[in-house]
């Protein structure tokens, strides 16, 4: 591991630690020589969680070939214009009038598969097939906000629905059913597990220290420059320590418990940042994604800051390798290729010159 990333000197201003372990694996070749492999285990340092960053991991990169026949027009995609008014749910009228919520191109209705108790759809664009630099400011604003509007309706009809979530799957490697770009709003009386968990160490954390963990990580992280990208309105944007994922990009909303409490402002912020994150997957040939961006619980979110993940996933390909194995699925442990340090330098660039 480089050097450079000496990720164990800690800010003795800041009560958040990075912890991280250097292991080396050594064995012998075919032809008898010693080889030694470099693996680094780092700590999640609000949870605790850990992530493996090791030689040789692989995420395969896009291959046109795989893409033409998702990109080809769909007379079956129940979100393209014409079938959309005629084979898509509606929502309750006692939520909303009209039984879809629309901005621009953005059309939200409930999902036939209920993940949460409110889930809905978010169809992003008119258009079937969109790469990922299509995933534009304008797009994602409108999607951001007929999703916070849809939120804001559901708990004023039933104040139980306290906990959600925008969340967006893209491709068949993504977990994503439909190439048509969506979005899906979880929202629901329980938390998933991983905002359970993160909602309990925040408020543990607040208790601690009297602040939210969201602001001093990414006050600590602007202050030690390794992890840090930029700064887009109020929005933090930043590379996870212990990634979940590959690739994987992580912005703060300061001073902002829950979704209903974004402002116009805040949601193009966060539109900018994220079409220029999957602008940046795109250059380096991903087209597949997951992205959550997490509420603090609407009735009570003491601790909490507003926050988004995203991760690149393994590209569309004729016969692809799912990049969620045995470590991901069965050990809640990520393992992927690259430090976050150099994907920070490499994205401090590209929103430097958006």
């Amino acid at each position: 591991m480089d050097p450079a990333f000496a990720v164990n000197r800690e800010d003795e201003t800041s009560p958040i630690r990075f912890h991280s372990e250097q292991i080396t694996a050594s064995f012998l070749s075919p032809d008898g020589s010693e080889v030694m492999k470099s693996l680094e285990v780092r700590f999640d340092p609000l949870l605790g969680t850990s992530s493996r960053i090791a030689e040789g991991v692989v995420l395969s990169k896009a291959d046109e070939d795989a893409l033409a026949p998702l990109q080809a027009p769909n007379s079956g995609c129940p979100f393209c214009p014409d079938r959309i008014s005629r084979v898509t749910p509606k929502v309750l009228e006692a939520i909303h009038h009209s039984g879809r919520l629309e901005r621009g191109e953005s059309v939200l209705f409930p999902n036939l598969v209920p993940y949460s108790q409110y889930a809905a759809v978010a169809v992003v664009s008119q258009r079937h097939w969109l790469a990922l630099s299509g995933f534009t400011r304008q797009r994602l604003f409108d999607n951001l906000s007929v999703a916070v509007d849809y939120v804001r309706k559901v708990h004023a009809f039933d104040p139980r629905a306290e906990n959600c979530a925008y969340n967006i799957n893209y491709l068949y490697p993504s977990g994503g059913s439909l190439p048509h770009p969506h979005a899906q709003v979880y929202l629901d009386p329980h938390p998933t597990t991983l905002m359970r968990l993160q909602r309990e160490a925040s408020i543990a954390y607040w208790t601690a220290h009297g602040r939210a963990y969201w602001e001093d990580l990414a006050e600590t992280e602007e202050a030690r420059g390794l992890r840090f990208v930029a700064r887009v309105g109020r929005t933090r944007w930043i590379t996870a320590f212990a990634p979940m994922g590959f690739n994987e990009v992580r912005a703060v909303v300061p001073d902002c418990e829950t979704i209903l409490d974004l402002t116009d402002d805040d949601l193009n912020s966060l539109s900018a940042g994220i079409a220029r994150v999957l602008q940046w997957y795109e250059l380096t040939r991903y087209n597949s994604f997951n992205l959550a961006l997490y509420s603090g619980p609407l009735n009570a979110s003491r601790g909490w800051r507003v926050h988004l993940s995203m991760i690149s996933r393994t590209a569309m390909l004729p016969y692809y390798r799912s990049d969620a194995m045995h470590m991901e699925r069965l050990h809640w442990e990520a393992a992927v290729d690259r430090p976050p340090e150099r994907i920070a330098d490499d994205l401090r660039a590209h929103f430097a010159a958006a």
